[in-house]
């Protein structure tokens, strides 16, 4: 049975799913077959990412072993382009 509670203005209540990220120059993060910011994200590899946080601000960070692990940042996109974290090492959790 899936989790009951699912408030996305809440960062409290439980994470229910993770989405392996796919960079991608146009498209959004898609969940539950929708365009949808995650909640948090997870990287597992140093590099940079590049991404559009669900307010709108385009930013690129470093990423270090120090920042491995969950990150709450609501993202709605990843760019290919500025993106140099290997695919597969980026995590979307919603």
């Amino acid at each position: 049975m899936p989790f009951p509670i699912f408030d996305d203005r809440n960062d409290y209540t439980p994470i229910n799913d993770m989405v392996v990220v796919v960079p991608n120059d146009t498209v959004d993060l898609q969940w539950g077959g929708k365009a949808s910011a995650c909640r948090a994200v997870i990287f597992n590899a140093a590099g940079a990412v590049k991404f559009d946080t669900a307010g709108g601000t385009t930013i690129t960070l470093a990423i270090s072993a120090s920042w491995f692990g969950v990150q709450y940042i609501r993202v709605k996109r990843v760019y290919a382009t500025g993106t140099t974290i290997v695919a597969g090492n980026i995590i979307a959790c919603y």
